[in-house]
């Protein structure tokens, strides 16, 4: 197998993809603000005259449920929309190349903990807090289909 395509990644879509491999966390921490918000209103309804905690526990939800989205955004407007520059990418028998005017740097299958298709982004994760995202518009239909079954064959790709 050998892909090579070339893609320049939009503000939106580095967005929209960090916002999709950081799912769960991003779920937890809304949750958690949502119940805390929950939690802080039924306290200070149920407090009579110390309505401090009530205040304090909605206060600290409403951090939980717009933090993530704040610190996402910021980063976004932070990097400008410059910041992308133009990308190759090669997958081969070996593994995945990034290639940028800048730089240049590659990674075995090996090292990659998983890989998945999802929500118009291919994520190829090495840790918990760190992955490879390449738009699923950067490759054809075949391209796609070949990079599926290679995966597939070498029990690689995450369902």
């Amino acid at each position: 197998m050998k892909i090579t395509t070339n893609y320049t990644l939009t503000p939106d879509e580095a967005l929209r993809g960090t916002r999709a491999f950081k799912r769960l966390w991003y779920g937890i921490s809304v949750a958690s603000g949502a119940l805390l918000i929950l939690m802080g209103k039924v306290t200070f309804l149920a407090s009579q005259g110390g309505h401090r905690l009530g205040i304090f526990m909605a206060f600290n939800g409403l951090l939980f449920l717009v933090l993530p989205e704040a610190v996402l955004r910021w980063a976004r407007l932070r990097r400008g929309s410059e910041a992308y520059p133009p990308t190759e990418v090669t997958l081969d028998d070996e593994g995945l190349t990034l290639r940028t005017e800048s730089s240049e740097g590659g990674l075995p299958w090996t090292a990659f903990s998983s890989i998945q298709r999802h929500t118009g982004f291919w994520f190829f994760r090495i840790s918990r807090s760190q992955a490879v995202i390449v738009p699923e518009r950067a490759m054809d239909d075949a391209s796609s289909t070949e990079l599926t079954s290679f995966l597939r064959e070498r029990k690689l790709l995450k369902a």
